[in-house]
């Protein structure tokens, strides 16, 4: 099984969090940017994407539309936030400080998200 490959937008220290990912069989980069991470999503097909809520130079919602397999990182993790994710188009939220295990199971499940899912919209019928 070929590694996960995963792209950490964390400015305020991703050791913790990346070494998990590691330890879980991921490919980690880690940039501490918005800026940084839109040179390295176009370079590198499309890894899923972490990122903290908040960005020194942006937030989230500006990475929504640039991946399919966007989980957003925050310590107010609530119901409100999951919600606002996921009906922007983001795929999950993990709530500080990290679970583990919840962090492996959401990331192998983006993983398994197809890096162009368009296709899956154009066979559906309304």
């Amino acid at each position: 099984m070929s590694a996960i490959k995963v792209l950490l937008i964390c400015p305020s220290g991703s050791d913790i969090l990346a070494g998990m990912l590691r330890a879980g069989n991921c490919a980690v980069r880690t940039t501490n940017s918005f800026l940084e991470a839109c040179g390295q999503l176009s370079s590198d097909g499309n890894p899923v994407v972490i990122c903290e809520r908040s960005l020194p130079d942006g937030d989230w919602k500006d990475l929504v539309g640039k991946t399919p397999r966007l989980i957003v990182t925050s310590h107010a993790a609530d119901e409100a936030l999951w919600a606002e994710v996921l009906n922007l188009g983001g795929y999950d939220v993990l709530a500080q400080p990290f679970d583990e295990q919840e962090v492996r199971r959401v990331v192998a499940m983006a993983g398994r998200v197809p890096e162009h899912p368009e296709h899956l919209l154009s066979s559906a019928t309304l």
